[in-house]
């Protein structure tokens, strides 16, 4: 025989093994682990494509809402989230008589959506090629040929929703235009890069009604008054730049989380590739489920609920940017005070006000909260591969606080507008979980 035949068959087999532990109901934590592989897939891609953060949350949250609405039928506690997200009708039925296995459909329905969002689409591919391929070895061929099936008609579904939510739309909108008032945004070093997103506000939020809906009451309003508020901050942010010690630059370095960092060596310019700020916080729910031995049904549940406080917060983040269109501490501090001073770490491309970490990050430890419970004990590996080592937290809300305040240590928002970004933050992961799931503590 063949030797390259020989391999392959000694390699569809091995598949074949796998799968029947999957599907087996012994081996069911097999079932967590591929949803947790199948997000660490999705979120290395997205990273690998160098999508924005704002992007980012799309393609992190479409195929876990597509794998939690195949997987929730096996557990009659979690709810649809059918008829509670914006536009989200119905979810397809199945037929009569026609026996699924759920988790396959979940799997492949993910897969589906998440290959339809992403650049490289063939790794997205080959994982379902090699999982479907699998599945079809196995004894009962008509029960996976239908969980398949079912599968991709509730992928179908769910791109069909994406495809209505103004992404593609927002796409052909006009680039921001710079603006000259004193109080305005400007593009700031290294790239002096035109503004990021300016119409994320036009894509459809899934919970809320519209996208101003948690615009902060206090706003950071500019002013050039030593007593002003705005001085007042600015100073203290320029301060705590100037006095930075080694602890307050790692936490700056661990959740600064820029997808595409610009560095400058004499003439060569080169780019650092990083997790986004969503997929820092999708991986955090990803660990605390590992940790807890969470199920796969309440897992997918942590995923999508997340997903969702992630999107919905960048959207709420983005208009609130736009709208104040604030001037970031680099641009006013070297008007205003030094001319001379830098922050730590690169400043991102969009206005200033409110702080997209502190929002995306206290949003998504609200859910986290309210799914896993308030003292929840864990240490956050994510950033092991970047080179910045682990750190344990007593809550997820320990851990979103300092996420915030590092944008504080790392120069590139005031310590008022972090404030204030948590607050709105924790608003929106509220109001998502009591529109959601609002009996909400796994035990």
């Amino acid at each position: 025989m063949n030797l390259n035949k020989i391999n392959k068959r000694i390699s569809l087999s091995f598949l074949s093994i796998l799968l029947l532990l999957i599907t087996s109901k012994s081996f069911a934590q097999q079932k967590e682990q591929l949803l947790h592989h199948l997000n660490n897939l999705l979120v290395n891609t997205v990273m690998e494509d160098l999508f924005t953060p704002p992007i980012a949350s799309r393609i992190y949250v479409y195929p876990n809402i597509a794998f939690y609405e195949c997987i929730r039928l096996d557990d009659p506690s979690l709810p649809s989230l059918a008829g509670k997200l914006n536009g989200l009708k119905a979810i397809p039925s199945l037929q009569q008589n026609i026996k699924t296995d759920n988790f396959i459909a979940a799997a492949v329905a993910f897969s589906y959506v998440a290959q339809a969002l992403v650049g490289t689409e063939y790794k997205i591919e080959n994982w379902r090629k090699s999982f479907t391929d699998s599945l079809l070895l196995l004894p009962d061929t008509t029960l996976n040929k239908n969980s398949i099936q079912y599968g991709h008609t509730v992928a179908d579904s769910i791109i069909a929703w994406t495809k209505r939510d103004n992404y593609l739309k927002s796409r052909g909108l006009m680039r921001y235009i710079i603006t000259n008032k004193p109080a305005d945004w400007q593009p700031t070093p290294l790239d002096y890069t035109q503004g990021l997103e300016p119409h994320w506000n036009t894509v459809r939020p899934l919970t809320l009604t519209k996208p101003s809906q948690f615009s902060p009451k206090e706003k950071l309003v500019f002013s050039t008054s030593k007593k002003s508020m705005f001085y007042k901050t600015m100073m203290e942010c320029y301060n705590i730049g100037k006095k930075l010690d080694s602890v307050r630059k790692a936490t700056a370095l661990y959740w600064d989380d820029n997808p595409n960092v610009s560095s400058n060596i004499g003439h060569l310019n080169f780019f650092i590739h990083k997790i986004s700020p969503g997929g820092h916080w999708l991986i955090i729910a990803q660990q605390a489920c590992v940790q807890k031995n969470i199920a796969v049904a309440k897992s997918s549940q942590v995923y999508a609920l997340t997903a969702i406080a992630i999107y919905d917060a960048f959207i709420s983040c983005w208009d609130e940017k736009y709208r104040t269109n604030l001037i970031r501490p680099i641009t006013i501090i070297n008007r205003m005070v030094d001319r001379n001073w830098t922050p730590f770490i690169q400043t991102p491309p969009f206005p200033e006000f409110t702080s997209g970490h502190s929002v995306v990050s206290n949003s998504a430890a609200t859910i986290l909260t309210a799914l896993l419970g308030e003292n929840f004990a864990f240490t956050d590996r994510t950033e092991i591969p970047f080179g910045q080592g682990t750190r344990s937290f007593k809550s997820f809300y320990e851990a979103s606080l300092q996420s915030s305040t590092s944008r504080v240590y790392g120069g590139i928002h005031y310590p008022e507008t972090a404030r204030i970004s948590v607050l709105q933050g924790r608003a929106i992961g509220k109001y998502i979980i009591n529109l959601l799931y609002p009996a909400a503590i796994i035990k």
